[in-house]
C-alpha cells in the first residue's frame, strides 16, 4: 500500500474496503446479537477515561474538518487533569461502549458542516450515566427520529442523499446498550 499512496485509485479502493469491512462487521455483531448468540463480558469501566480517550481519538478527525470537538464531564469541560483525578465506573464492555460512542460520534462527524461544534458530555448521577453527543448539524425531524434505530433506517428519505450510510450503526449501538443492561440510546441535538 505505501508504494501506492500516490494513487488515487489504489487509496480510494482501500478506503471503500475499509468501509466495507466495518459494514460486514456490523452485520455479523448484529445478527449475533439479535441470535443470542453473542454474550457481552462485562467488567467495571472508568467512563471518565474511557470518554477522555475516545474524544482525543475522535478530535483529530474533527480538525480534518474544520470542527471544534469538547469533551465535557457534567457539563464542565473535560481535561486530562480532571480525567486523572476523577472516576465514574460503569460494569460494561469496552468494545461495545466504544462501538456505541463511535457510531454516535461518527453521525455527528458526518452531519456537522466545516466550521461547526461536536460536544460529548459524561453525566454522572449515584444510579446511572448518560453520555451525550451533541453537534450543530441540521438536526433530525420527529419523523426521522422515529426509525433512527431500526435496522437500515435512514433519517434521510431522499433519493439524492447527501450523506450515505447503511442504516446499522444505530441499530448496532440499540442492541449494544440492551445487551449490556441499559433502555435505551439517545442522540442529542
Amino acid at each position: 500500500m505505501r508504494e501506492h499512496q500516490d494513487n488515487h485509485n489504489v487509496q480510494t479502493a482501500a478506503k471503500n474496503a475499509r468501509r466495507l469491512l466495518r459494514l460486514v462487521n456490523q452485520l455479523l455483531d448484529f445478527q449475533k446479537l439479535e441470535a443470542g448468540n453473542k454474550e457481552l463480558t462485562l467488567e467495571p469501566i472508568n467512563m471518565v477515561k474511557f470518554v477522555q480517550v475516545c474524544g482525543d481519538y475522535f478530535a483529530s478527525a474533527c480538525s480534518n474538518k474544520n470542527i471544534e470537538f469538547s469533551p465535557f464531564l457534567n457539563d464542565k469541560p473535560l481535561s486530562t487533569a480532571i480525567s486523572e483525578d476523577f472516576a465514574v465506573y460503569v460494569n460494561g464492555n469496552a468494545d461495545a461502549l466504544e462501538k456505541i460512542l463511535f457510531n454516535f460520534l461518527s453521525n455527528a462527524l458526518k452531519f456537522t458542516p466545516e466550521g461547526g461544534k461536536i460536544e460529548v458530555n459524561l453525566l454522572s448521577w449515584p444510579d446511572h450515566i448518560r453520555i451525550a453527543v451533541r453537534d450543530s448539524g441540521p438536526g433530525i425531524s420527529i419523523e426521522g427520529q422515529e426509525h433512527l434505530f431500526e435496522i437500515f433506517g435512514q433519517a434521510e428519505e431522499s433519493d439524492d442523499r447527501k450523506y450515505v450510510g447503511t442504516g446499522l450503526g444505530l441499530a448496532l449501538t440499540k442492541s449494544l446498550t440492551e445487551s449490556m443492561g441499559g433502555n435505551k440510546s439517545e442522540r442529542g441535538g
